[in-house]
């Protein structure tokens, strides 16, 4: 091998080495089931589960739940959360419409009854960007939720249902996604945390 091939194969193990990672597996187990976690920061990979990044404001967490001697396990999202151990962030996962609800809420003056006369602060609250627009509130202001879906198309909130982690009590594998409102944290910082003290599993994606 020449000296120049060996030069690049070094350098190139050393730019793989160096990189961040952004998807790990890990696993984990107590006395009644075994979980299997990869979790997606990266708002490309994240687009390519879901079809959307976003916004970079989540991190997503495929999740396997395993019952262990025929057991049956009751699975809730409400057991899981992610927590980062650079600033001691934490996170509880997030249904579907609490990330792509396309409901909005306006809220107007008192009198200005649609809410779109000019120069007259309102602000808006829902979908992915959560609070837009000014925030200068008025008492006893009228409050309108205005629907925007489009029933004849696909939207991020219905794909996000659909591959979410289901809950119930289950006796045979389940998979699904988890969604956490978690951004620019390093994996290796990361832990996926189910159950509670008696049941506790940590996961760590190193």
């Amino acid at each position: 091998m020449s000296l120049r091939l060996i030069f690049f194969s070094g350098l190139l193990a050393l730019f793989a080495f160096g990189a961040a990672k952004k998807t790990a597996t890990a696993t984990g187990e107590n006395d009644d089931l075994i979980l299997t976690a990869t979790l997606y920061t990266d708002p490309a990979d994240i687009k390519d589960l879901v079809g959307s990044d976003l916004d970079g404001h989540y991190f997503v967490a495929a999740v396997k739940v395993q019952p262990k001697y025929g057991k049956t396990v009751a699975v809730s999202r409400d057991d899981f959360q992610l927590h980062c151990f650079d600033g001691n962030d934490t996170a509880r996962p997030f249904v579907a419409s609490q990330i792509a609800g396309q409901s909005t809420l306006v809220v107007a003056k008192a009198g200005d009854e649609d809410g779109k006369h000019k120069n007259k602060p309102r602000f808006t609250v829902g979908g992915m960007g959560g609070l837009t627009g000014p925030t200068t509130e008025y008492d006893n202001a009228p409050a309108k939720v205005k629907d925007e879906r489009d029933a004849g198309k696909p939207t991020l909130e219905k794909t996000l249902n659909e591959k979410i982690l289901r809950e119930g009590s289950i006796e045979q594998p389940v998979s699904g996604l988890l969604y956490f409102a978690m951004e620019k944290h390093k994996l290796k910082d990361m832990e996926l945390v189910y159950g509670a003290k008696e049941t506790r599993i940590a996961i760590r994606f190193k």
